[in-house]
């Protein structure tokens, strides 16, 4: 089962680094709880969806890779870098900095019955944005 949630996951990933977010609506339980949350970011599959569209409209040639990743149970730990050029839109409310930007991050999925059912996560977004932080 674990390498069967590794794989969601993975699929997970890489559909959003595609831009593919209607994959979402397969991927997440219906119920889906997302743990760590921005200001005004809805918790439910519709505000996460909402997010990573935000996300992606802000930042051109997206790419993200996959370092790490382990699975005990129901739970799936990815450590993850993105990168990608700060330069259509706001992100986390930052005007477009023209930066390029790179993101270490780690996410922890709760999967049940085949689906994503939880989210926490924790990156260097905000740190990375800012305009004094020095670009990668």
């Amino acid at each position: 089962m674990s390498e069967e949630n590794k794989a969601l996951v993975r699929r997970l990933i890489k559909e959003v680094e595609k831009g593919n977010l209607d994959v979402i609506d397969d991927l997440l339980a219906t119920d889906f709880v997302d743990r760590d949350v921005l200001p005004g970011q809805g918790q439910d599959r519709k505000g996460y969806k909402r997010s990573l569209s935000e996300d992606r409209a802000a930042f051109s040639n997206l790419e993200i890779t996959i370092e790490d990743q382990i699975a005990e149970g129901d739970k799936v730990v990815t450590r993850c870098r993105w990168r990608g050029t700060h330069d259509r839109g706001k992100a986390m409310g930052i005007p477009p900095t023209r930066k390029k930007v790179e993101v270490t991050a780690i996410f922890i999925h709760r999967v049940a019955g085949g689906k994503v059912k939880e989210e926490w996560s924790a990156s260097d977004t905000l740190e990375r944005l800012r305009p004094s932080s020095a670009a990668p």
